[in-house]
């Protein structure tokens, strides 16, 4: 039998999970933030890495067709430089995320402010989006790699399903 302590735990969990796994209502949504990564495959800087984050509230978004919404943050690392919203070539029209019915595309971001000058293409399948440059010489390429980054409650709602897991199967 569980004493006081381990049962008041145990639905202590289970009710930050039940909310923490709760269905967010677009309209309630917040802001949604991404990590993105990837390898330059072809040309004279094969083998450079790129990196960021970026940042949208998905309140916004349709989930029906095409959709673009404003970046509200973005931060991204290539070639010993790092570049802001301000850098983008479009600025403040962009950058930009793209949709296709509530999918990611990608981020839409391009600045010729910078040897090389590079380009985040989104493209159909997150997986297809691309990181290109272009030098004085040279050009090339790399796959671009998005990760959600997870809201505090979801890291929240898995840490009480690991206590409560826990405390019950240490009772067994």
């Amino acid at each position: 039998m569980m004493n006081s302590w381990q049962r008041n735990a145990v639905i202590t969990s289970g009710v930050v999970l039940s909310l923490a796994v709760q269905q967010v209502n677009p309209a309630q949504a917040a802001i949604v933030s991404y990590n993105l990564a990837g390898t330059i495959q072809n040309g004279l800087l094969t083998g450079q890495t790129f990196s960021g984050t970026f940042s949208y509230d998905n309140s916004l978004l349709t989930g029906l067709g095409f959709e673009f919404l404003d970046v509200s943050q973005v931060n991204l690392n290539f070639f010993g430089s790092t570049f802001t919203a301000v850098d983008d070539d479009s600025f403040p029209d962009s950058p930009k995320v793209e949709f296709l019915d509530g999918i990611l595309l990608g981020l839409n971001f391009s600045t010729s402010s910078f040897t090389p000058e590079f380009s985040l293409i989104p493209a159909f399948g997150s997986t297809e989006a691309t990181f290109s440059y272009i030098g004085t010489n040279d050009s090339g390429s790399g796959p671009v790699q998005y990760v959600l980054i997870p809201e505090p409650s979801t890291v929240l709602g898995i840490i009480a399903l690991g206590i409560g897991g826990f405390l019950v199967g240490r009772k067994r």
